[in-house]
């Protein structure tokens, strides 16, 4: 079984008119283990077109779908196979949709770059900053190569005037709404810089949130749905395995 691959379906989303919200806190420690933590909300109604979804594109082999996140047996085994210990998951079901609060432990950062919780094409690099004593955490949820893709897709659109892709973008804005996915880092040292997409909420803490309403042209759709999300910070008193 496999978890809801949030970043992976969001391209499914975009499609629906249906909302979703989700919250995902990864902290990291000085010594690379931490805590990610995972909070996700979605109307049974889009959760019926994401299994339709995964249906229609997945092999009947493939049992995993986004209803595997609601069931704590199966996303507890998957996260042990990948190393990571749950501590907490809890379902609430509320009419017409329903929410999982999802708290598992990394021993380490190798752990975390196979956590199946960002996606099965995450890449997390964990590097040497720019100056010394600094590191560089950076991820990017659908893959670095899918990142510069977009990005050079994205440049290539811009003063571009296409009207069937803008018809087809205004179509898919109107089905946005609800849409709010929040992606916290929490740092063992104090936040020096971080990319354009994240602010700087707390001395040691950096948050990317994007909602329907960022999104309003077809370049920032490309963007958001392969993004880079990086911060540097402090690692004097860190035993990181900076590469």
């Amino acid at each position: 079984m496999r978890l809801p691959r949030i970043v992976v379906w969001l391209p499914f989303l975009l499609s629906l008119t249906a909302c979703l919200e989700m919250e995902q806190t990864i902290e990291l420690a000085a010594d690379g283990s931490g805590i990610q933590a995972v909070r996700l909300v979605m109307k049974e109604a889009t959760l019926k077109e994401l299994e339709r979804a995964k249906a229609a594109t997945l092999p009947a082999a493939s049992a995993g779908g986004p209803a595997a996140a609601f069931d704590e047996k199966l996303v507890a085994q998957e996260l042990r196979d990948a190393g990571l210990e749950v501590k907490t998951h809890k379902v609430t079901k509320d009419p017409g949709q329903r929410s999982v609060e999802l708290v598992a432990a990394f021993p380490d950062f190798g752990t975390l770059q196979q956590s199946p919780l960002c996606g099965s094409a995450a890449e997390w690099v964990l590097a040497a900053g720019p100056q010394p004593g600094t590191a560089r955490l950076t991820l990017y949820p659908q893959g670095k190569a899918a990142w510069v893709e977009a990005r050079a897709r994205a440049e290539k659109m811009q003063g571009e005037t296409d009207p069937v892709a803008e018809g087809f973008f205004q179509k898919r804005q109107q089905s946005l709404a609800g849409l709010d996915v929040t992606l916290r880092f929490k740092l063992p040292g104090d936040v020096l810089l971080c990319t354009n997409n994240m602010d700087q909420t707390g001395p040691r803490e950096v948050v990317a949130r994007v909602t329907a309403a960022q999104i309003k042209t077809p370049q920032e759709l490309v963007r958001r749905l392969a993004p880079r999300f990086e911060v540097v910070f402090d690692a004097r008193d860190c035993k990181l395995p900076l590469r």
